[in-house]
């Protein structure tokens, strides 16, 4: 059945000043609508044209994707001047747009996409969808007052192709109704009511290839609606022999369920039982989906006796889940001969590597805490395969840059809390061999990165994407080497104190449109981002910035797309400014997490409840300190951040006790019975105390562990719980008044 197609030309869209959202185009002929699914070929047919503010000219042949991102429903006055022909995908979120919103967008009788997610809207739409006789995809996801009423007008849509309703009041009823439809072929209703009984309701769509009926994990799902599916749900199936993608997250299927599936919907291409209750047992029955390209099931181990059972599929592309497997599972995995994405973790070592480098359509790996070395990562010399690689906090250490050197088609690396050399040498030492190849580089927690090293960035020169989040806090004479990144389109630095001077230097990148950055911006800085030439999405922390000046530099300029302010992070924590200003030092937390913390700084210092110490026959007073500076540690044996803290606290007490610092370590009722063993087992000598039924953390107003407390010579809690980067300096700053 043929869609009407109208005559597109080259058109003036009018919005207003200030930007209402973005514009895509896409020649008519290319264009790609819906869910992707399988075909991702339309993901990068949509090109951005700007923002959607004052008059965009859209070119002859092209249509139009409007992405309503910012917008009062009270004020949509301008969408009666536009053209009502012309635009053929149309999405808003966030937007609470209502039902007369909805009415006016469905003037535009040439949408084939519309996608209207927290709109405020209900089933009274039902009245205007008629004119939407075009829509091939919809999607009314999170409008809770949504309900089974506007079923039957969805259903009429002569050629919907896609409905998506998670989050909505659809229950088995809806369905039973949407089975009307001529044409419906996918169906989103995670998060509903939906049980078995509503896939049995499914029964007429003879040509059903889509069903999401995701529940998410049950631990953390609390009292929301959430589809009830069980094996019963599963055998109703059998009605759909065309059934390609299945999503079922969170049902109450067994392994029997599975089997059955297997035989009912032969032609599954994607199948998600993610956080199933499946055992290890059950998944062995995934083997007999002999088309399946796509499988995920988290929730679940799957382990070598799983994947020994996926030989025969041929097709398998992705697999994502739970994947413990040994250098047995690597070697089954192998045989696939279509399998394009590998995530290892922990048994792995190095002799499973001559079995990853023999993956003939292997294109991105990921290393995860295994104990594969550099020897065994030495394997990969060469590989013309593998254009991802990710190491995350592995054995691998940045040795393993030799051999990532060699793999000519390499595109996309992520290095994350990765170990140093063994030889001492710079983390990043060779880095630079990779700027000819790299178009994506993503460096997480990774501390030793200092000043001569980030200077090599300089080098990548076709570098797209460039994210550092965590590690050494960033500076203007560190951004000033990105200037040579002519063709940086993404760039997010989680970790830094660029000022309006950094800002102003990052803002001449030619082609930069996304900024994701924390820093100590002021309203002038942010001004001068957003007069930059090319940048159109600003997301910002800075303590000196608000949410009142963020709207107010964003009137200003309507060309920006997005301006958000988010809280500001060092090494990779929310941090913040003291409440006065009274001092440099940052603390932990963001503004809000800091009410309380605040309120104890500048008084004097809550008592400590404690009643057995464990390394030390006498009680301590904190009255008895006076004279001296404090440094209370909230700390378990049971906390690993702890523990990796504990060098650093043994440091400041061997660096200052003889200058009037005093350490008291106050261990958490949780494990205590094993805090004497490791006090002992790490001669610690400074006093440590049991926190009697939890009363000094929450006097301390403890936010987690570890937390530290500085008190000045006075009695007075000076600073709760500084940023680990300034917590030796603030002890010396009290010392030395």
């Amino acid at each position: 059945m043929l869609i009407a197609t109208p005559n597109y030309a080259a058109n003036i869209l009018r919005f207003p000043d200030q930007s209402v959202g973005s514009i895509s185009i896409c020649p008519e002929e290319s264009a790609v609508y819906g869910e992707q699914g399988f075909d991702e070929s339309g993901r990068n047919r949509w090109q951005v044209l700007g923002p959607a503010a004052g008059e965009v000219e859209i070119p002859e042949g092209f249509v139009v994707r409007l992405e309503i991102s910012h917008v009062e429903a009270n004020n949509l006055d301008w969408l009666s001047e536009l053209p009502n022909s012309l635009i053929s995908d149309i999405r808003t979120k966030n937007v609470s747009l209502g039902d007369d919103g909805f009415r006016r967008l469905t003037r535009f009788t040439g949408l084939r996409h519309l996608s209207v997610a927290d709109g405020g809207i209900s089933s009274e739409i039902a009245s205007d969808l008629p004119r939407l006789s075009n829509l091939q995809y919809l999607s009314l996801r999170s409008n809770e007052q949504l309900s089974d009423d506007a079923m039957a007008a969805i259903a009429a849509l002569p050629h919907l192709q896609s409905i998506g309703l998670d989050r909505t009041a659809v229950t088995d009823s809806g369905l039973e109704t949407l089975s009307r439809s001529s044409s419906l072929q996918a169906i989103y209703a995670g998060s509903t009511q939906v049980t078995d009984s509503g896939i049995a309701n499914l029964a007429s769509l003879g040509n059903l290839r889509t069903l999401n009926l995701y529940a998410g994990d049950p631990e953390f799902r609390g009292d929301a609606p959430n589809p009830s599916i069980s094996d019963v749900g599963l055998a109703h199936l059998k009605r759909f022999p065309n059934l390609e993608e299945l999503d079922v997250t969170g049902a109450e299927i067994t392994g029997s369920g599975l089997e059955r599936l297997a035989v009912d919907c032969p032609k599954l291409r994607r199948l998600v039982v993610s956080h199933c209750a499946l055992s290890t047992d059950d998944l062995r029955h995934i083997g007999l989906f002999k088309q399946l390209e796509q499988f995920q099931c988290y929730g679940t181990v799957l382990d070598d006796s799983v994947v020994k059972q996926f030989g025969t599929l041929t097709n398998l592309r992705q697999l994502g889940g739970d994947l413990q497997i040994s250098n047995d599972g690597v070697r089954a995995l192998s045989a696939l001969p279509s399998l394009e994405e590998l995530k290892l973790s922990g048994k792995c070592d190095d002799s499973c590597m001559a079995s990853v480098a023999a993956m003939p359509s292997l294109r991105d790996l990921a290393l995860e805490h295994t104990r594969i070395t550099n020897e065994g990562f030495a394997l990969l010399a060469d590989n013309a395969k593998l254009e991802h690689v990710q190491i995350t906090g592995n054995q691998v250490t940045t040795r393993c840059i030799e051999t990532l050197a060699t793999m000519p088609n390499l595109r996309r690396l992520g290095l994350m809390a990765v170990e140093p050399r063994a030889d001492g040498e710079p983390i990043w030492k060779s880095l630079e061999t990779l700027a000819p190849s790299l178009s994506e580089l993503w460096l997480f927690g990774c501390p030793s990165l200092d000043k001569a090293d980030f200077a090599k960035l300089a080098q990548f020169r076709d570098l797209k994407t460039l994210r550092i989040e965590g590690g050494r806090a960033i500076t203007d004479e560190d951004v000033k080497h990105l200037k040579q990144l002519t063709k940086l389109d993404y760039l997010e630095l989680t970790s830094t104190v660029i000022t309006d001077e950094g800002l102003t230097e990052l803002m001449k990148r030619p082609a930069l449109r996304r900024l994701r950055i924390n820093s100590l911006a002021t309203e002038k800085g942010l001004e001068a981002l957003a007069r930059a030439s090319s940048i159109r999405h600003v997301t910002i922390g800075s303590p000196n910035l608000t949410d009142e000046i963020v709207q107010r530099v964003h009137d200003r300029h309507p060309q920006m797309v997005t301006i958000r302010r988010t809280e500001i992070l060092l090494r990779d924590s929310p941090v913040s400014r003291a409440k006065d200003n009274a001092d440099k030092f940052w603390r932990m937390g963001t503004e809000s997490e800091r009410v309380k913390l605040n309120a104890l700084e500048g008084e004097t210092a809550p008592k400590l409840a404690v009643t057995d110490w464990l390394n030390r026959d006498q009680s301590l007073d904190l009255a008895e300190l006076h004279g001296r500076v404090v440094l209370i540690e909230f700390w378990g044996t049971w906390c690993g951040p702890c523990r990796r803290q504990m060098p650093k606290v043994r440091g400041l007490h061997e660096k200052y006790a003889g200058r009037g610092l005093v350490i008291v370590g106050l261990h958490s009722t949780k494990a205590a019975e094993k805090a004497n063993e490791y006090i002992a087992a790490n001669d610690i000598s400074w006093a440590i105390g049991l926190d009697d039924k939890k009363q000094t953390s929450t006097a301390y107003a403890v936010p987690h562990w570890p937390s530290f407390y500085l008190i000045d010579r006075n009695g007075v809690l000076r600073i709760a719980n500084p940023s680990m980067n300034d917590l030796e300096a603030a002890v010396v700053a009290l010392l030395d008044e």
